[in-house]
């Protein structure tokens, strides 16, 4: 089931256009998930190597889902808060964690 799209909601406008930006360069590839610092430890282990299927953006809310074969979607659920920033980077192009 989808989440309600609502593109009128000004205080989300930047989360809808990263929304938009995502889904055409980043869905329906399988990425490696890690977490350098162990913060995020369960939920990299949960979206390794899944499909990222689709985003979706509610208010300042992003659900990003990712998906596998048979198994039920896992979603990573983003609030930016007051102030947020999701960056993507070129791996091969990244400096170490």
């Amino acid at each position: 089931e989808q989440l309600p799209l609502s593109s009128s909601m000004v205080e989300g406008h930047s989360v809808h256009r990263i929304a938009t930006q995502h889904t055409r360069r980043l869905c329906g590839r399988s990425y490696k998930a890690s977490s350098p610092n162990g913060r995020f430890a369960e939920g990299a282990r949960l979206i390794n190597g899944r499909s990222f299927s689709r985003i979706e953006a509610v208010g300042k809310n992003l659900f990003a889902f990712f998906a596998a074969a048979g198994q039920a979607d896992v979603v990573m659920h983003v609030h930016f808060g007051m102030s947020g920033r999701w960056s993507v980077e070129d791996a091969a192009k990244a400096a170490p964690a």
